[in-house]
């Protein structure tokens, strides 16, 4: 009977043992989880801490984004500084101007971009069709991309103008009187 009771005795152990192995398994396994997830959120730092974005731009994920008429890492470049320049190239319209034929013509001129001071997301368009009282005032709609408005006396430009690399592309409709027409143009950085 003492070899049953001390049989009890070990099971009644060997039982509460395996009771604590499998205590301290669960307790090392929720222990692992804890560290895994607290330090997963250590390094989930906020990306925008240290990063300034100026002129109404907003950091997210690290970056800034910037309004329309700025760009750059902090939104410190206002993007129509890139288009202020004197371009060498020509119109192609859908009508001569000075008659109602329907044929293409070209005309070689230089267009002027200049800034609008104390308006960031303005310049300043001159020389349309070789006609230097002629420009329009144009509004950054992208980075890379403007619109723009112009009369002068009984003519009207409308349209968009983009830069690629070196190149500046326009594409404008024009109403001159009761005539009206499109024109594309394209000219080099000179």
């Amino acid at each position: 009977m003492a070899f049953c009771k001390t049989f009890d005795i070990l099971a009644h152990q060997s039982a509460s043992m395996k009771l604590s192995q499998r205590s301290i398994l669960v307790l090392l396994f929720l222990f692992g989880l804890s560290f895994s997830m607290i330090s997963s959120s250590c390094n989930n730092k906020n990306k925008c801490e240290n990063v300034a974005c100026i002129n109404g731009g907003s950091c997210y994920n690290g970056s800034c984004v910037c309004p329309v008429g700025y760009e750059g890492p902090r939104c410190d470049t206002l993007s129509r500084d890139k288009f202020i320049h004197n371009y060498n190239g020509g119109d192609s319209c859908s009508k001569n101007i000075f008659n109602d034929t329907m044929y293409y013509t070209q005309y070689a001129n230089p267009i002027r971009i200049q800034a609008v001071f104390f308006k960031p997301i303005e310049l300043v368009i001159k020389n349309f069709l070789d006609n230097p009282n002629d420009s329009a005032i144009g509004t950054m709609i992208q980075a890379d991309s403007f619109s723009f408005l112009g009369a002068n006396n009984s003519i009207t430009y409308s349209g968009t103008g983009w830069l690629r690399s070196d190149s500046l592309f326009m594409h404008y409709h024009v109403i001159r009187d009761t005539n009206s027409y499109d024109c594309d143009y394209i000219g080099l950085i000179y």
